[in-house]
């Protein structure tokens, strides 16, 4: 019997290079039989992340019962799930996902194998095992030009300085050069492409940007430096050179700057917030789990809590995937 009474299969159709018809079709029949037994099966595709969110608040706000959301897509589908799940404000909902972007950094990292099929084949499994985790989920406070304050949430990493402007750079260059982008990521993967495009961009801005002045706000005193780059973290990445001494698990982010003079590295606990202030800077570009996001002069950092996730077949109960 399965622990809960309705499910929804998110699938962003834009996801990656674009999800053709025949997968998302396998995808959707496969969905339906294996939770047949559940009162309520449904499937939406969407070609944006608005509507992933959207979607998502609507069918978990449209019952009380025990709720499956699984976002088909990549980190970008997923952080708009989790937006969903926050503006419902309910706990009775577990969130999956399928590797189907350009990052699926989470998705990797709670053991979810690179085939759609497989990762929807384990993770109804584990459903089924009633097996979840706590995915800890961050709260980041940003301001427009006209001082009003908004509210995201992310569950991967967020990006500061030059490091937090390369998904905007990628943007444009897929936009300028669809076609390369599709070529290549048909030869080398889109997940590995998208691994190596960070790494050349981040080696351009590093190369012709300035650092920037930024005061940060604890609750017990705050610290200047000139900030280069800076990445906030849920967990290990492989593909970044730092060890946060977080797990997914933990309902704390590990926070780590890049300045002229080396390093500030601190860690955010729940009901800890800690504020960034940009000196010189009125509009700042930067990003969380690959979304580009705007501010105004400053933004907020907080552990928001955790929602129950459902692990693909590689994953341990620590943190760590197989």
């Amino acid at each position: 019997m399965f622990p809960v009474a309705r499910a929804l299969l998110i699938i962003n159709r834009t996801a990656g290079t674009g999800q053709d018809e025949a997968s998302v079709a396998q995808l959707t029949s496969l969905f339906k039989q294996l939770l047949a037994e559940l009162p309520e099966v449904r499937v939406e595709l969407v070609s944006d992340h608005a509507a992933a969110r959207t979607g998502a608040a609507q069918f978990i706000s449209s019952s009380e019962g025990q709720t499956l959301i699984v976002a088909g897509g990549g980190g970008g589908t997923l952080r708009a799930v989790i937006e969903g799940v926050c503006d419902s404000r309910t706990s009775a909902v577990r969130v999956g996902a399928l590797r189907m972007g350009s990052g699926n950094v989470l998705a990797r990292q709670f053991g979810v194998p690179r085939d759609p099929i497989s990762g929807l084949h384990g993770l109804i499994k584990n459903l089924k095992a009633g097996r979840t985790a706590p995915c800890c989920v961050m709260r980041c406070e940003t301001w427009t030009s006209s001082g009003a304050v908004q509210v995201h949430h992310a569950v991967t990493m967020g990006g500061l300085g030059q490091f937090g402007r390369i998904p905007s750079d990628l943007a444009r260059w897929h936009a300028r050069f669809p076609f390369i982008q599709k070529l290549a990521a048909r030869s080398f993967g889109v997940e590995r492409l998208t691994n190596v495009e960070y790494a050349i961009d981040f080696l351009l801005r590093s190369l012709t940007h300035r650092a920037e002045p930024v005061d940060i706000h604890f609750q017990t005193g705050q610290k200047r430096l000139r900030l280069l780059s800076g990445v906030v973290m849920n967990f290990p990445i492989a593909a970044l050179p730092f060890n946060p001494g977080v797990t997914v698990e933990d309902e704390a982010l590990a926070v780590h700057l890049l300045s002229l003079r080396g390093r500030c590295n601190f860690r955010i606990e729940k009901d800890q917030p800690v504020e960034i202030r940009f000196a010189d800077r009125a509009r700042v570009e930067f990003f969380l789990d690959e979304d580009p996001v705007t501010t105004y002069g400053r933004l907020s950092l907080a552990v928001a809590g955790s929602v129950a996730f459902v692990p693909g077949p590689g994953y341990r109960q620590n943190g760590d995937a197989r």
